[in-house]
């Protein structure tokens, strides 16, 4: 419908000078074409939209705000915290600074992580202590719709705040995304990971 309102309106442009009922009717078929614009399939304004990292862990998928993201690093050898929690990897130097590196996984309460695939961490916009968590793999950064929220309870882990529908690169799939905390999931470590860095 609307590619034939916009042949009527080249006509009409075409033809040269328009009659005041035709330029009445370009007016409200423009103004119409808007307002579909305006209401079409897209996001709602009042839609909760938040771009995020999504990392995996084994075959689940998490969201983490990209605001609190500085840096995706390749896993590199920490030194390990043999009195800390399980989850708390270890340190490794950066930029003359010590880094506190904690297992997303554990800290979740995942199982151990696999030795085979490839790891990334994930450097936080923190200054004190400085944290990394350990992923399996860094995809890629995504606008996300949210489409659980907190309040509706029932989630495995207190860090995780709600879901969230994400494209995949195959055609017409999308997948859910659990969305994360990171003050929450941080919460239990700051004490173990202050005293190492």
């Amino acid at each position: 419908m609307a590619k034939t309102a916009r042949r009527k309106l080249r006509q009409i442009s075409r033809s040269g000078a328009l009659s005041a009922e035709e330029r009445a009717r370009r007016i409200l078929d423009e103004r119409t074409q808007a307002l579909a614009a305006r209401s079409g399939s897209g996001p709602s304004p009042s839609a909760d939209v938040e771009r995020v990292l999504i990392c995996t862990i084994g075959r689940e998928h998490y969201g983490i705000p990209i605001d609190a993201v500085a840096e995706v690093l390749p896993f590199q050898e920490c030194l390990p915290l043999p009195e800390g929690p399980p989850a708390l990897v270890g340190l490794f130097g950066r930029s003359g600074q010590l880094v506190s590196v904690v297992d997303l996984g554990r800290a979740l309460g995942l199982a151990a992580p696999s030795e085979d695939g490839g790891r990334h961490l994930v450097l936080l916009r923190r200054s004190s202590p400085r944290i990394a968590l350990r992923v399996d793999r860094a995809e890629g950064v995504e606008t996300v719709t949210r489409i659980v929220h907190e309040e509706n309870g029932g989630f495995r882990k207190e860090a995780v705040t709600g879901y969230a529908e994400s494209s995949t690169d195959i055609a017409d799939q999308e997948r859910i995304l659990s969305l994360l905390d990171l003050d929450r999931l941080l919460r239990p470590f700051l004490s173990s990971s202050a005293s190492g860095a």
